[in-house]
């Protein structure tokens, strides 16, 4: 038995007790003001498939590079090259990685994730300097939906990154592309998701 099967309204039922709870505010059954059931939809379900980039090779030295064609950073697709970083030479937002949007020259990382048309979509993510970029504006672009932004940074500590769309379509591109060309230390990034319905 349950705490409904208890208490329903005002009255205590189902234990063999017939008195009524006052200065309870209750409501008696079937009152149009009772409170309607929780729904059963869940909100701000991330979609994003290894959104910490923990899902990556581990490697031997401080980061590992990735480049094009690279399969080994789960669910992403590498464009040029970028690094995964160990928490051995950047302290990671979370968990034990962060990425480098340049490798050996600026790079891109994108996922394509499922959306519903017309649904609101909230992608956040954490962005911080390279080690060796600390003091200098590293920038890069993100393309989100039907919409892109550019950013830029200078600080070695980490900052949230906050963007909204409406989805077009049953399928959406989320990238962040490095444009500090011909550098090889970029913006570093860390825990990006994106929360829809």
């Amino acid at each position: 038995m349950n705490l409904k099967q208890i208490i329903r309204g005002s009255t205590v039922v189902g234990l063999g007790l017939g008195f009524a709870l006052t200065g309870c505010g209750g409501v008696e059954p079937g009152d149009a003001s009772e409170p309607a059931e929780l729904g059963s939809t869940e909100q701000g379900i991330n979609v994003v498939t290894n959104s910490g980039f923990e899902s990556a090779p581990a490697g031997v030295y401080n980061y590992t590079i990735l480049s094009t064609g690279a399969t080994t950073l789960t669910n992403w697709t590498i464009g040029s090259s970028i690094k995964v970083m160990h928490s051995t030479y950047k302290t990671p937002h979370g968990g034990t990685k962060s990425i480098d949007l340049n490798g050996y020259g600026a790079g891109s990382i994108s996922q394509t994730i499922p959306t519903v048309v017309g649904a609101g979509y909230t992608v956040r993510f954490y962005v911080s300097n390279s080690p060796n970029c600390v003091g200098v504006s590293r920038s890069a672009k993100l393309t989100y939906g039907p919409s892109t932004a550019s950013f830029s940074n200078t600080s070695g500590s980490w900052s949230l990154r906050t963007y909204v769309f409406n989805a077009t379509s049953t399928s959406t591109l989320i990238k962040l592309e490095s444009t500090s060309g011909g550098v090889s230390c970029g913006l570093a990034i860390d825990d990006l998701t994106v929360d829809g319905p």
